[in-house]
């Protein structure tokens, strides 16, 4: 695959128009995994431009030469109830899609339905996929990903190593709401 100028294009876009802070999807994109271990999840903090409570979430980029050039990679958010868990991607969804995610670590897949976050460049998964997060993921070196919705397949990988520690640190970093 090629990662040239369009696919730094097309990060910029889909930044400009994702309701997600701008800052979280550019480091998400834009910082490759050096080697495995928690500094690969970054953390990234954003204030709420309303005043309210910032925006907080790690991320772990695709492993860009196993994915497609659509897939940016995993991302865990806080929420009000500890955390949510979101594929991030650069073809967006229409905000009315229900993608189907399939999810593949150790040999075993599970899929569930996914509900897109506007403008469409991120996909959340059903709060069980957290358990999943605190399960099985945590002993898992890699997770592959599958996200279908009609005619449209997005294909990815991301690395685990490091999961647990840095899930430690989103969660005692999340705003006390």
């Amino acid at each position: 695959m090629h990662y040239g100028q369009s696919w730094a294009r097309r990060i910029v876009n889909v930044a400009a128009h994702w309701s997600v802070p701008v800052l979280a999807l550019v480091t998400l994109v834009s910082l490759a995994p050096a080697h495995a271990g928690s500094e690969n999840w970054r953390l990234v903090r954003s204030a709420d431009p309303r005043g309210g409570p910032d925006a907080v979430s790690i991320m772990q980029t695709a492993d860009l030469a196993r994915s497609d050039v659509d897939f940016a990679g995993l991302m865990l958010r806080c929420r009000e109830q500890g955390f949510e868990v979101a594929v991030v991607l650069l073809k967006p969804f229409p905000p009315r899609a229900h993608p189907m995610a399939k999810l593949t670590t150790n040999g075993r897949t599970i899929e569930f339905t996914t509900t897109v976050i506007p403008p469409g460049v991120a996909v959340v998964l059903p709060t069980e996929a957290a358990a999943l997060v605190n399960g099985p993921w945590q002993t898992a070196s890699e997770l592959a990903v599958e996200i279908t919705d009609n005619d449209v397949a997005i294909h990815g990988v991301v690395a685990l190593a490091g999961l647990g520690p840095a899930v430690a640190r989103l969660v005692s970093s999340c705003p006390v709401r």
